[in-house]
């Protein structure tokens, strides 16, 4: 712990922000993290110095909702019908859309697609065993999540040549330094597929934006409540989640004012 310096500490808040895409907040409480734990090293004598010191913490600001809207979806979808690999790719975006983290994504085994029995009717589901924060739990999958799995697990097995086991990687990267190996796509592999797909749309694209789609879409498009709502996102962290309560907030009130002003019917 003496070892490090704060220039490996103002790297690491970089690297947080600047590669890692991490909102401010969620910067800020790293860092505060980090500088309560030198704080207690230094005055309980485990270190001589604190490397923390002297480093600022991000801004602390009301994240805004990153959102894509039904057009931006669409064109996604049409530059991933025109990828490399688009039976995966379309798996990829479809558990992305889910609100899964892109280091989610990267750990799904193919048993991690399962059919769970909810009010006596079978649904497909993801189960996510490892996660931020042990936000672990079930991710209900709508049809056209379930539609684009089954179409990629049938061309998986195809690929494969073989029958899938539940602890094949459900992702595989194909790029030519790993495609003989059959190594497991990484965060930074799906992380590429977003910028190539960026390129190809022309949308600011990150791996996160799925997950806003899809809490924002809880709220607004099927009507769920906070609570609800944060349940299937697996949010723990009410602070974290007011930018899509406010985005709700702001889609209400508009509706309101359109209806009082007759430009939408009662």
């Amino acid at each position: 712990w003496n070892a490090v310096s704060q220039r490996q500490v103002i790297g690491f808040k970089s690297y947080l922000m600047d590669d890692r895409k991490l909102s401010k907040n969620t910067v800020r409480r790293v860092l505060q993290t980090l500088k309560s734990f030198y704080r207690w090293m230094s005055v309980s004598g485990h270190v001589t110095h604190d490397p923390t010191k002297g480093v600022q913490l991000p801004e602390a600001e009301e994240g805004e909702s990153q959102e894509l809207s039904d057009a931006e979806v669409e064109q996604i979808d049409q530059a991933v019908q025109e990828s490399k690999f688009p039976e995966r790719n379309r798996a990829i975006v479809a558990a992305l859309l889910h609100g899964l983290r892109g280091e989610e994504v990267s750990n799904l085994n193919v048993g991690d697609y399962q059919t769970q029995i909810v009010e006596g009717y079978a649904s497909k589901q993801l189960h996510i065993r490892e996660a931020k924060a042990d936000s672990t739990g079930w991710v209900v999958l709508f049809e056209e999540g379930i539609a684009a799995f089954e179409a990629y697990l049938a061309w998986y097995e195809a690929q494969l040549r073989r029958s899938l086991e539940a602890d094949d990687p459900m992702f595989l990267s194909y790029s030519n330094r790993t495609k003989s190996q059959k190594q497991r796509l990484t965060y930074w592999g799906i992380r590429e597929l977003m910028r190539s797909l960026e390129a190809q749309t022309g949308i600011d694209l990150h791996s996160h934006r799925g997950r806003h789609t899809y809490a924002t879409n809880l709220l607004i498009k099927y009507g769920l409540g906070e609570g609800e709502a944060m349940k299937l996102t697996r949010h723990r962290d009410r602070r974290s989640f007011k930018r899509h309560t406010n985005k709700k907030e702001i889609y209400a009130a508009q509706v309101a004012i359109l209806r009082a002003s007759g430009q939408i019917p009662m």
